[in-house]
């Protein structure tokens, strides 16, 4: 089964999107993106992303739309990876992106590229919030004064320090909880 969600900003503002709808994907809500892109707007433009747990892709197609240079993509999950590479055909940004169909632990340990945002949001339920925070910190793919971003449920405690991150901002939205890490 499939829902239609939009995208909120940028230059494919009120493109829709597909998205699975299921256990293993659940998009972010409009106002949560459309309030993470409100705090990253001056880190957007050029910027290179990563989309851990991509899911519909949404968020990295955000990103796209509002200016960042390039976005790779990685879900394990098969539906969902056709569906994200249907999404960037659809709004023309398969020349802007990288799509994996690999699991987050298998393309930390072998990526070599450097991010200036990565967002993480795990199914959830599958807590590997601090496994993946340390995991990016051991790989390097973050740039200096890179962001994670990572979307929990509101019963999820992430520690604040992990790994040589700090989380510096924390905003709760209804359910969900958004957490800015960067480099202590």
């Amino acid at each position: 089964m499939f829902k239609i969600i939009k995208i909120i900003g940028g230059d494919k503002k009120g493109f829709s999107l597909k998205t699975k709808v299921g256990t293993s994907t659940r998009p972010t809500l409009n106002r949560v993106r459309e309030n993470i892109f409100n705090i990253l707007q001056s880190v957007m433009p050029n910027s290179l992303g990563l989309d851990l747990f991509a899911g519909s892709g949404a968020v990295g197609i955000e990103a796209l739309s509002r200016g960042a240079q390039a976005v790779t993509f990685v879900e394990k999950d098969k539906v969902a990876f056709a569906v994200i590479r249907e999404n960037l055909k659809k709004t023309n940004y398969l020349n802007k992106s990288f799509v994996f169909p690999s699991s987050w632990h298998i393309f930390l340990k072998k990526t070599t590229e450097v991010f200036d945002w990565i967002f993480v949001d795990p199914p959830y339920g599958l807590d590997v919030y601090h496994e993946v925070i340390e995991a990016i910190g051991s790989s390097q793919c973050l740039s200096e004064g890179g962001i994670i971003i990572l979307e929990t449920d509101k019963a999820v405690q992430v520690k604040s320090q992990i790994n040589g991150f700090i989380c510096y901002r924390k905003i709760r939205y209804g359910n969900t909880i958004i957490w800015f890490y960067k480099e202590m």
